[in-house]
C-alpha cells in the first residue's frame, strides 16, 4: 500500500496565543512553529498502514522544516507544493492545490491526514480533496484496519463511535486519540537533515490563476481581532472559604441545574399560534440532523436563527431533512419556524453517509440556489458540508459563533446584505469574520448551543425531495454505530465536571458522582482521554467539545492553552488542582488546592447537604 500524509506547519499554540500586527493580519512568526498535532498522528497511522508513505506539505519556502521532521519519523519521500500564487488560498482553493499534488505524485492507496489544524481549526480540506478526487472519505478516525482493497475504521461521533468500511483509495482524516506517535531517534533526524524535499508550483500543477490564490477563494477575511484569554482573580477554598460556603456560592450563581433541553422541548416565542408558510421562495436552508427520527438541538437553534436572518434577507427558511421516517423531524422543523420542509425520505438514506447525504443535498441546491446554508458544526456537519460546498464550488465557514446580515465594502464595490460569519482561530485566539461576496450558496457551520431554540410554530409546506443515487455513492457502509445519548450533549450541559491527568481510574467515579449531585455530566481533558478513562466524544478541548456551561469543574486538570479555549466561556469555574502554580487557576472564579480525591468527595457532600 502506498499513503499520502498531508503535514501543515502552524503555530505551537501551547506557547500561547499568537500576536497581531497593527493591519489586523496574524503575525504567525510570533510563535514557534510545529507541525500540527492531528497530522502527526495521521502520520504514525500511514506508517502503520502502508508500505511507503510520502508526506506532501502545502506552504511558504520555510515549511520544508515540517516535511524534515515527517522524514524523521519515517516517511519515504517528502514534497512541498509552494508558489507566491498560491497566497491566501481559502481551503477551497487549497484543496485544488493538494488534490493536484496528490495526482501528480500518485497513485496512492489512500491519504491521511488530520481531523483539523490547530491553526485553522476548519476540518474542511480533508472532505474537499476528497471531494476533488471523487473518492470516498471517512473523517475523524482513530482505528484503521485494512487489507488490499478495503479499509475499516472507528470513527468519533458524539457520545461514542461507529464503525465504517470504505473500498481504497479513500481520504481518511485522524483524530488525535488514535495511533499515538513514535518520536524518531537522534540518527534518523541526522539523516532527513540532508534529504532530498520535492518542490511543486502552480506550472508543475497545471493550475491557473482562477483554481488558486486570494483572488479565487470564494471566501474572505473580512476582518479580524484579537481576543486574549482573561485571567480571574480566583478565590481560594481553605482559610477563607469552606466546602460548606462553597457549595452555597455555587448553589446562589444557579447551581446544581438541569440540564438544557433538547431542541424539541425549547423556549417558546411570545406568538406561539401557528402562522401560515409566507408565499416567499426561502433564502435560508437549515440542513437538519436526526437523532433517533427527531430534530437534533442544534437544528432547532439553526432554524431559530434562519428566522431571523431571512427577515434581514427578505424571505423564508426551508429545512431540509434526510433520512428515513421522518414523520417526527418535519412537525419538529415546523415547530421552530420552517416555511417549508424539504424531506428526502429512503432507506438509503439511514444511517447518515456522506456520499449519498452529498448527492441528494448537492442535487436540491443546485435546483433551489438559496443565498445561505446552516448546519451544525458536529461529527455530521464538520464531515457532509465541505463536501458540499466543494461540490458546489462555493465557500464555507466552519465553527461559527455568530452569523448576521450586513453590507461588505471591498476596493471601492458594496457587496449589499452578505452573511457574515464570525468564528474562532488561532486557539481561540482570534475572532475572524469571514464573507462570501462571489459565490453561491453562503454555507456556514455553527457550533451547538450558540444560538438558543425558539419554537415559532408555522403550517409550513411539506416538499417531497426525489432521492437519485449510484452505485458510487454507497462506498462507504456503516456497520455499527455505538452512542450513548447521556454523553452526547455536553454543549446542552447546564454544569460540566471534567477529569483529567490528576484523576485515576480508581477515582473517576467521584468525577461522576461530583456530576449527579449538579446535575451535569461529565467531561474529560486530553490526558484523560488518552489515559482510557473517558471517551474522546467527551473531551474538552480546542480541537474536541467547546462547552458554556453554567458551571465547570475542572479536577486534576494542569491547564493548558488547548483546554481552557475549550470551556473559558463557562460562566462560573472551579479548579481542583493539587499544584498551587497550576495553569487552571489563572481561569477559575475558584480554586482548591487538594487532591481530586480528597476535594471531589468533599465538594459533593457539600452539595447534596
Amino acid at each position: 500500500m502506498r499513503a499520502a500524509v498531508l503535514v501543515k506547519q502552524v503555530p505551537d499554540l501551547r506557547a500561547g496565543s499568537v500576536a497581531m500586527r497593527p493591519d489586523g493580519t496574524i503575525d504567525r512568526g510570533s510563535a514557534p512553529s510545529i507541525i500540527n498535532p492531528a497530522d502527526l498522528h495521521a502520520l504514525e497511522a500511514a506508517l502503520q498502514s502502508a508500505d511507503e508513505v510520502v508526506a506532501i506539505s502545502m506552504g511558504p519556502p520555510a515549511a520544508e522544516t515540517a516535511l524534515r521532521d515527517a522524514l524523521a519519523f519515517g516517511a519515504a519521500e517528502a514534497h512541498l507544493v509552494t508558489d507566491r500564487a498560491f497566497a491566501g488560498s481559502d481551503t477551497w482553493a487549497t484543496a485544488n492545490i493538494l488534490s493536484a499534488a496528490i495526482d501528480h505524485l500518485g497513485p496512492f492507496d489512500l491519504v491521511l491526514c488530520g481531523l483539523s489544524a490547530i491553526d485553522g481549526e476548519t476540518g474542511q480540506v480533508g472532505p474537499q480533496i476528497a471531494e476533488r478526487l471523487d473518492w470516498p472519505q471517512v473523517t475523524g478516525c482513530e482505528h484503521l484496519d485494512w487489507d488490499t482493497s478495503l479499509l475499516t475504521a472507528r470513527r468519533v461521533v458524539e457520545g461514542g463511535y461507529e464503525t465504517v468500511s470504505v473500498p481504497l483509495p479513500a481520504l481518511v482524516t485522524i483524530t488525535e486519540t488514535g495511533f499515538t506517535p513514535h518520536y524518531p531517534t537522534l540518527p534518523r533526524r541526522r539523516r532527513a537533515a540532508s534529504a532530498p524535499v520535492g518542490r511543486l508550483g502552480a506550472a508543475e500543477l497545471n493550475l491557473g490563476d482562477d483554481r488558486v490564490g486570494l483572488s479565487a477563494s470564494p471566501t474572505k477575511v473580512a476582518h479580524m481581532e484579537s481576543v486574549p484569554l482573561p485571567s480571574l482573580d480566583t478565590q481560594w477554598v481553605g482559610p477563607d472559604l469552606d466546602f460548606a460556603q462553597l457549595a452555597a456560592a455555587l448553589h446562589d450563581r444557579g447551581a446544581p441545574s438541569p440540564p438544557a433541553s433538547a431542541g424539541t422541548t425549547a423556549e417558546t416565542a411570545d406568538t406561539p399560534a401557528p402562522v401560515a408558510g409566507d408565499e416567499v421562495e426561502p433564502r435560508v436552508w437549515v440542513i437538519c440532523e436526526l437523532v433517533d427520527g427527531s430534530l437534533s438541538s442544534v437544528s432547532a437553534e439553526l432554524l431559530t436563527q434562519a428566522r431571523v436572518l431571512s427577515t434581514d434577507l427578505g424571505g423564508g427558511v426551508a429545512a431540509f431533512i434526510a433520512g428515513h421516517g421522518l414523520e417526527r423531524a418535519v412537525e419538529e422543523a415546523a415547530t421552530f419556524g420552517a416555511d417549508r420542509v424539504l424531506a428526502a425520505d429512503d432507506q438509503r438514506l439511514d444511517p447518515y453517509a456522506t456520499l449519498p447525504h452529498a448527492r441528494v443535498i448537492s442535487d436540491a441546491l443546485h435546483h433551489h440556489s438559496p443565498d445561505v446554508v446552516l448546519l451544525g458544526a458536529t461529527s455530521t456537519g464538520r464531515d457532509l458540508a465541505p463536501r458540499v460546498a466543494a461540490r458546489l464550488d462555493t465557500g464555507l465557514a466552519a465553527d461559527c459563533t455568530d452569523l448576521l446580515i450586513a453590507d461588505w465594502q471591498r476596493r471601492g464595490h458594496t457587496y449589499d446584505h452578505l452573511l457574515h460569519q464570525v468564528r474562532p482561530a488561532m486557539g481561540s485566539s482570534v475572532l475572524a469574520t469571514c464573507v462570501c461576496p462571489e459565490t453561491r450558496p453562503q454555507m456556514a457551520t455553527v457550533r451547538p448551543g450558540v444560538f438558543s431554540a425558539i419554537a415559532a410554530p408555522r403550517r409550513s409546506d411539506v416538499e417531497p425531495v426525489a432521492v437519485r443515487l449510484d452505485d458510487a455513492d454507497s462506498r462507504v457502509r456503516v456497520m455499527e454505530r455505538s452512542v450513548r445519548p447521556s454523553d452526547a450533549s455536553l454543549t446542552d450541559a447546564a454544569a460540566i465536571v471534567a477529569g483529567g491527568a490528576g484523576c485515576s481510574a480508581d477515582s473517576w467515579h467521584l468525577i461522576e458522582e461530583l456530576a449527579a449531585a449538579l446535575g451535569g455530566r461529565v467531561a474529560a481533558s486530553r490526558a484523560a482521554v488518552e489515559a482510557g478513562l473517558a471517551p474522546r466524544a467527551v473531551q474538552v478541548c480546542q480541537t474536541g467539545t467547546t462547552v458554556e456551561p453554567d458551571l465547570y469543574v475542572a479536577c486534576g486538570i494542569s491547564g493548558s492553552f488547548q483546554h481552557v479555549v475549550g470551556m473559558r466561556a463557562a460562566t462560573t469555574i472551579v479548579a481542583i488542582n493539587r499544584d498551587p502554580d497550576a495553569a487552571i487557576f489563572r481561569f477559575a472564579h475558584y480554586g482548591i488546592v487538594a487532591d481530586v480525591a480528597d476535594a471531589v468527595p468533599a465538594l459533593t457532600a457539600a452539595l447534596n447537604s
